[in-house]
């Protein structure tokens, strides 16, 4: 019995080791395979993305985004490559709600809510300027603002002759549909594109996003969704490069 007594302890000794070994190795692969969503950098990966899309649609502007609380009691399993998308109607300016899919290593989607705050340049109002009045060089100077509408409805030139339909108070964004412009491209308008190659035109109807004095630059979305820009012309067409 006492000779075979270091054989039975080393069996036992080896035994115990194995089942340590298991019991490490078993929460971490429970953890691996049940791993909870990382709420503060799904929060951040949020933020991120609605100011990167912010800037990408509307150059020249600057993004500050932030995102709401998720609630505490929801338990969300850990997702590879989270996906966001803005629903139908949503806006990447204001507020809004962001969806969140997740596509592997389970299937889940949820909305966040979100303020997304742009700022850029626009005409403001050096003085007081009447409803009817044509504001002069010195009326109005391009300074940086936040945009609490589309930064495509704030103008950052004004067409000669441009008259204003209500009064603007002094320090006051001007937007596009504040003015009385000349017989050009006009904000939400159809328009005829045009692309002038070596024997030919192409042309196109489209939606202008913004208003433009002969000579200036205009945004225009086709019928596909796709936006081009091109050279607003003084018969009210957009001239597009090839």
């Amino acid at each position: 019995m006492r000779s075979n007594f270091p054989i039975f302890l080393r069996f036992y000794l080896l035994a115990m080791s194995a089942a340590f070994v298991v019991a490490l190795l078993m929460p971490q692969r429970a953890l691996a395979s049940g791993a909870s969503l990382d709420v503060p950098m799904l929060r951040i990966q949020a933020v991120a993305w609605l100011e990167q899309q912010a800037m990408i649609a509307f150059p020249g502007s600057d993004a500050q985004a932030s995102v709401g609380d998720i609630d505490a009691r929801l338990r969300l399993p850990a997702c590879a490559e989270p996906r966001f998308f803005l629903p139908a109607n949503a806006q990447l300016w204001g507020r809004g709600s962001l969806g969140v899919r997740c596509d592997a290593p389970s299937q889940w989607s949820i909305y966040l809510t979100y303020r997304n705050r742009l700022f850029g340049p626009a005409l403001v109002a050096t003085r007081p300027i009447a409803a009817r009045e044509q504001p002069l060089g010195g009326d109005i100077e391009l300074r940086q603002v936040e945009y609490i509408q589309s930064p495509d409805v704030y103008p950052r030139a004004l067409p000669s002759n441009a008259r204003l339909n209500r009064p603007v108070a002094a320090g006051q964004a001007i937007m596009i549909s504040w003015l009385v412009l000349p017989s050009t491209v006009l904000a939400g308008r159809k328009v005829r594109l045009q692309s002038r190659a070596a024997a030919f035109v192409v042309t196109q109807e489209g939606t202008a996003l913004n208003a433009a004095a002969p000579g200036e630059l205009v945004r225009v979305k086709t019928p596909s969704g796709r936006i081009v820009q091109g050279t607003a012309n003084q018969d009210g067409t957009v001239e597009v490069l090839p």
